[in-house]
């Protein structure tokens, strides 16, 4: 059985005026069995969740903890998961939060994820979403990616093994560094007319999400296979992610992770569910033999 480690990145460009927008990964849950995060600077415990050292945003696209997020620890241990598997993100913090999400995967190549430095690695996009409707985002928050180098990033990462033995990967055009995907002026990053609900339709920043992995311009994609790795098909993954939310998605015969959308909730906590759409994650996959 190939395992996989994947990892979460999850994107909020923002440009905050008057609204703070924090937020962190609080918890994953798989099949009903739910692995906790620490909170971000807090003394930590044993997790599949790598931790942050603070809920603020990371800003600037050229910033090193775009990557997995503010001072980002290693995590110690790694989740485990099968194809069909239902995978679940608990989201803390932040309030009014407007923006996209984007879903990314990684092999941690022959290095156990809890070990592994993803800030080289060769990402690829499983799956993106927007605005499900004119003005209505599918995550409700405060996007304010008004003004360039303004733009917010709120990413997290966790592990995770998936079994399974799929083969398929990304071609070299559909990789990219992170940071080095984006640019403080791409469309999708500066964005002044964010608010305007008939400007033209929001481009996703990035590269496209990868052909094998089924995704389309609508933020569905399906879960790539364990060992479909970027370019080592022994590898293993993370990812990295933020915000308030719960985010629930399927592991299918493409084994990635996904994560979604989420919407605002009272005492700043936002919840969503959902099985088709993913949130900006970056994933780390590993590939053993079977």
């Amino acid at each position: 059985m190939a395992k996989v480690a994947i990892g979460f990145f999850w994107t909020v460009c923002c440009v905050v005026s008057s609204v703070s927008a924090h937020g962190y990964l609080a918890a994953l849950t798989i099949n009903g069995k739910t692995y906790s995060g620490n909170v971000p600077g807090a003394q930590a415990t044993p997790s599949v969740i790598r931790q942050v050292s603070d809920i603020s945003p990371v800003k600037g696209t050229s910033n090193p903890d775009l990557n997995c997020g503010l001072s980002a620890q290693l995590a110690a241990d790694v989740a485990t998961a099968n194809p069909g598997d239902s995978l679940a993100f608990d989201w803390r913090g932040g309030d009014n939060q407007v923006c996209p999400m984007l879903t990314y995967m990684t092999s941690c190549g022959s290095t156990p994820c809890s070990q592994y430095n993803s800030s080289q690695s060769k990402w690829f996009k499983i799956a993106q979403v927007g605005q499900v409707s004119s003005g209505v985002w599918a995550q409700q928050a405060v996007m304010e990616a008004v003004s360039v180098g303004g733009a917010e990033f709120y990413p997290a990462c966790s592990q995770l093994q998936v079994g399974g033995s799929q083969t398929g990967g990304p071609t070299e055009d559909e990789l990219c560094l992170l940071p080095g995907a984006y640019s403080d002026t791409d469309p999708g990053i500066y964005d002044p007319d964010i608010y305007d609900p008939g400007a033209a339709p929001y481009i996703f920043p990035g590269p496209p999400v990868a052909a094998f992995a089924g995704g389309d311009a609508a933020g569905t994609s399906h879960v790539p296979a364990a060992g479909s790795g970027g370019s080592d098909s022994t590898s293993s993954s993370s990812s990295s992610s933020s915000s308030s939310s719960k985010s629930v998605c399927k592991l299918q015969k493409q084994t990635t992770l996904a994560t979604d959308t989420s919407s605002f909730y009272r005492n700043h906590r936002r919840r969503r569910l959902f099985t088709s759409l993913f949130r900006d994650v970056t994933l780390l996959y590993r590939r053993s033999s079977a």
